[in-house]
């Protein structure tokens, strides 16, 4: 619902906020007083096309925000229109939206302070507002929602038998979406290695002949240097031999004098035997360093081809290297996915045919299901077609007629059609249609007359589909047109009965009609110094007494006008 709705600087309203009811909102005011300004707003703030001459003169910008409380099956949709977008969720709901006109020419749109278009704005107002004036906003004109409000209202009516037939179609429906998605890509895959076959054989064979492990280069690296330095190892090694081990005065021939030394006085101290403890164990790494030394020493040797072999292997490393990745590891990877790559080539055509298998089965399904539930749509449609028909003589139109026109391919389908005609809710095309006076052609909803005439069609449409359309707010502006009396005293109480359902904000002429408001607001004009603004107010029970009263008689209110009055009040 909208909860707060502030206007500044459009035109004649210099600064207003209405807190709005959840129920039954009626505006009333002279003509001229600036009643149809509030519905112009909001389409401003639904993304509607902006005419920067309605900035109050003399003012640098226009202001319209809405506060705006979102329930069931729609707080889940704006939720998504929001990760979408990247606007800021404030959780439970819960919308802030502004728009701001300026004097300069341009416009700024925010959805809970984050900016955004106005086909964001527009985005948002076709999921939670329906405004009833000159078909701007009005879902029921546009024909793909039909066959889901029919589906809606079928549901209430039919219950469990009809929703799992319903759901159970739409989930083998995303099957079948998945199925050919999967073919799609597949044959697509199929089409790109086919075309570079001969390419990734190519590269395939190239890697595959220089055939690297991992991490050799690292390690044929480590050999090429020490043959490149073999002479100064080998001298390195004997010189570091001798000194450890092998020469007359070595550190170990050394160390050993050193135990034998301290093995004389380590009876005599006991921090000396902890020392001969630590020498001992380091005579014995030493010992095992030199006999490490010397293995090496005796058995290092280098064969001068090998440098030449080592090197040519390392090019040849270095070139798959810098043409395939930068690394051993990313040319072994390549060569894998290769591999992979091509042979999915050889298996493409099976999985083709298994997936062409399997997309078959399932549109045959569907089109089981889709031609049942075409069945119940036709059948049970007749029932929303008796009900809207009945509304519609309410509201004044005695002759009215309503049709549902559902249109689907004949059965059974010629063979290879399937794939044309199922849709995500089946094989059914789905139209309302309405006839206004006897002797008058079916016509689409969407053609219908504009103005007071549509919008009570459209009262009576989703008055009975109050609990199939998931609209929030739905606003009418002089829905009042050309009726009175009786008729317009069923209008009022048609639109009370879907408050219940929807927030609902009304502009009216009629006594009738304002006198079951759950919220009455007067727009008027005031003089403030030299100009003219104009005003809205919420009434109290009083003034909504005189004011519905004004409605019936006129600027003079008399006894009998009040009396009169308290009784339609009554008769809510």
């Amino acid at each position: 619902m909208l909860e707060k709705l502030t206007i500044k600087n459009y035109l004649l309203l210099k600064n207003i906020e209405m807190d709005l009811s959840p129920g039954f909102n009626i505006i009333t005011g002279e003509t001229g007083a600036g009643k149809s300004i509030l519905i112009n707003a909001l389409m401003l703030l639904m993304g509607g096309r902006a005419d920067y001459s309605i900035i109050s003169r003399n003012k640098e910008k226009m202001i319209i925000e809405g506060v705006v409380s979102i329930s069931g099956e729609n707080s889940k949709t704006i939720a998504k229109i929001l990760k979408e977008h990247d606007i800021e969720s404030l959780g439970a709901g819960n919308l802030i939206i502004r728009r701001e006109l300026y004097s300069k020419a341009y416009s700024r749109c925010f959805v809970n302070d984050t900016p955004v278009g106005t086909n964001e704005l527009k985005e948002i107002g076709d999921v939670i507002i329906d405004i009833h004036s000159q078909n701007e906003h009005q879902s029921l004109l546009r024909k793909e929602l039909h066959i889901e409000l029919l589906d809606s209202y079928l549901v209430k009516k039919e219950g469990k038998k009809f929703s799992d037939k319903l759901n159970s179609y739409k989930s083998e429906y995303y099957d079948l979406q998945e199925y050919l998605s999967e073919y799609e890509s597949t044959r697509k895959r199929k089409d790109e290695l086919d075309n570079k076959r001969n390419f990734l054989e190519f590269q395939l064979k190239e890697i595959k002949d220089v055939n690297p492990e991992p991490n050799e280069d690292d390690a044929l690296d480590s050999e090429l240097k020490t043959g490149e330095n073999i002479e100064g190892i080998q001298q390195g090694l004997a010189i570091a031999y001798g000194n450890l081990y092998d020469e007359a005065g070595s550190v170990i021939e050394r160390l050993k004098v050193v135990e034998k030394e301290l093995g004389k006085i380590g009876e005599y101290n006991s921090d000396i035997a902890k020392i001969l403890k630590d020498i001992a164990e380091t005579s014995t790494t030493l010992n095992e360093a030199s006999r490490q030394i010397g293995s090496m020493k005796d058995n290092l040797s280098f064969d001068p081809a090998r440098v030449e072999e080592i090197r040519e292997r390392l090019y040849k490393l270095q070139f798959l290297k810098k043409k395939y990745g930068g690394s051993i590891a990313e040319v072994i990877k390549l060569r894998e996915d290769l591999e992979k790559d091509l042979s999915l080539v050889d298996n493409f055509d099976e999985k083709i045919k298994d997936l062409d298998k399997k997309i078959i089965s399932a549109r045959s399904s569907l089109l089981k299901k889709a031609q049942e539930l075409s069945k119940i749509r036709k059948d049970r449609s007749k029932t929303l077609e008796t009900e809207v028909v009945k509304v519609l003589n309410e509201v004044g139109f005695e002759n009215g007629e309503f049709k549902c026109n559902i249109t689907s391919p004949p059965a059974p389908l010629p063979k290879g059609e399937g794939r044309d005609v199922l849709g995500g809710l089946g094989i059914d095309d789905v139209e309302f249609m309405v006839k206004i006076n006897k002797g008058d052609e079916f016509t689409p909803l969407r053609k219908t007359a504009s103005g007071g005439e549509v919008s009570r069609i459209m009262l009576a449409v989703k008055t009975v589909l109050a609990d199939a359309d998931n609209v929030d707010i739905l606003v009418f502006d002089e829905i009042d047109t050309g009726i009175s009396g009786r008729i317009a005293q069923k209008v009022g109480r048609v639109m009370k009965k879907l408050s219940e359902y929807h927030q609902v904000i009304a502009i009216t002429h009629l006594a009738q009609i304002a006198a079951l408001a759950s919220e009455h607001y007067e727009v008027l004009k005031e003089t403030e110094g030299e100009g003219t603004i104009t005003r809205i107010r919420a009434l109290d029970k009083n003034e909504k007494v005189i004011e519905v009263a004004k409605l019936l008689s006129g600027e003079k209110v008399t006894d009998a006008s009040i009396k009169s009055a308290k009784e339609l009040m009554l008769d809510k």
